[in-house]
């Protein structure tokens, strides 16, 4: 089971990964059309930067289990045994009722476009709510993980390691 959800989660990064390369290429493009041949569409602005959004938003929830996210780890990794096991709680549940929060505001937000029927008008017209679904489809994510990150952390001693002074 481990190894069937290693493969999804690299699948998952490596796909979200190339939607971010997708995006940088057709902002370079952009950039180079403009520069080169002095025109350019709107939406070549917009597009890599919804991609990028997307590709971090969507990364979010899977790479926090792994510790990938930035963070000053200082404090963190000189604590052992239940002080390091209270600070990894306590950040994780801080990270669970941000991403509760910022999930149901993104759902009310994108549901409101929805109903509303907004778009974002460009070259093409594009339903707002499809751009911005990414916030509560992520957010929700990062909780869900979030939370199973917490029962590790709840089964793990962080003992201290012996090192060796050379």
């Amino acid at each position: 089971m481990k190894n069937l959800r290693q493969k999804f989660k690299d699948i998952w990064i490596k796909f979200w990964g190339i939607i971010f390369f997708i995006g940088v290429s057709i902002n370079f493009l952009e950039i180079v059309c403009r520069t080169l041949f002095h025109f350019s569409w709107d939406i070549m602005y917009d597009l890599p930067v919804w991609l990028t959004i997307w590709s971090v938003m969507m990364l979010a929830g899977p790479i926090l289990p792994d510790g990938d996210h930035v963070s000053v780890d200082m404090i963190r990794d000189n604590l052992h045994g239940t002080a390091r096991k209270i600070l990894e709680c306590f950040n994780l549940l801080v990270c669970i009722i941000f991403g509760l929060i910022i999930t149901y505001g993104g759902y009310l937000v994108v549901m409101q476009y929805y109903k509303f029927n907004m778009n974002i008008i460009r070259v093409i017209s594009v339903p707002r709510f499809l751009v911005e679904s990414c916030i509560p489809i992520g957010m929700g994510l990062f909780t869900i993980f979030a939370i199973i990150h917490i029962f590790r952390v709840l089964r793990t001693d962080y003992k201290k390691l012996e090192t060796k002074d050379k």
